[in-house]
């Protein structure tokens, strides 16, 4: 499952850039809901615009905020320049005693190394090398990333500092496909570049494809991969991807959850 939760800038951006690796919530009915493995996409205030994803690592359980200081240093829950009293009045502030009376806590440990962005298309992730690749190897790339970016779809990427490391863009209900012409709620991999090949971000990905899936009832996930990309393909098919047919230049691999 995917999981949304708001964030005030401040802790926002120390998962995005800083050391915390915890995320704290009242373990009320929607929170004990939550698994390892699981995603949350965390939504910075106050515009909810700027969106990250993360897998969910482990889960910490406990009574209050006391015993979580005890248990975790204070630089995974927040940041090394904030100091534990400091910490402790934030977290009371946002869930008073009754509510950790009432509900116990989790400190929900998210998987720190892969921080998966999610945003709308702009011009300053467009003028990335990454990019240059997918140019490279399809002809009018420019003009179709123009077409679906104008209908405001989702560019997924990790990044390590300026320079992305992957990309990926998806589609929901497919309909009318000259590639993949099996019946069903269909999603769609457009893109799947990824540079950084050593930290399972692809794995990483693909878990979250299928929660996506999941979540919007979706019988069959597809996408094509040009038939000399050899190491894509054996990827793919390791994680369980079938061949369905060749569509001109490329082979139709697909999944039916």
């Amino acid at each position: 499952m995917i999981y949304t939760m708001k964030l005030k800038e401040k802790y926002f951006d120390y998962i995005k850039y800083g050391t915390k690796e915890y995320e704290i919530r009242l373990n009320d009915d929607k929170r004990k809901k939550i698994k390892k493995g699981d995603f949350i996409e965390f939504q910075k205030e106050p515009y909810l615009e700027d969106k990250i994803i993360v897998e969910v690592d482990d889960l910490l359980y406990c009574n209050s905020f006391d015993e979580l200081l005890n248990s975790i240093d204070v630089e995974l829950l927040s940041d090394s320049n904030m100091k534990k009293e400091e910490l402790k009045l934030a977290l009371d502030s946002f869930y008073p005693m009754e509510s950790q009376n009432e509900y116990g806590l989790v400190a929900i440990k998210l998987r720190k190394n892969i921080i998966i962005n999610n945003s709308k298309i702009n011009n300053s992730l467009l003028d990335n090398e990454i990019f240059n690749t997918l140019r490279n190897n399809y002809n009018g790339f420019d003009k179709w990333l123009d077409k679906i970016n104008s209908k405001g779809v989702d560019l997924y990427y990790t990044k390590n500092n300026k320079m992305l490391t992957s990309i990926m863009i998806l589609k929901l209900k497919e309909i009318d496909s000259q590639q993949f012409d099996k019946h069903g709620n269909i999603l769609k991999i457009r893109t799947f570049l990824i540079t950084d090949k050593n930290n399972g971000i692809g794995t990483t990905y693909l878990k979250l494809i299928d929660n996506i899936a999941i979540q919007n009832s979706i019988d069959y996930i597809y996408l094509t991969i040009k038939i000399n990309n050899n190491e894509l393909i054996n990827f793919m098919e390791k994680n369980k991807y079938k061949r369905y047919n060749q569509y001109n230049d490329e082979f139709v691999y697909y999944k039916e959850l």
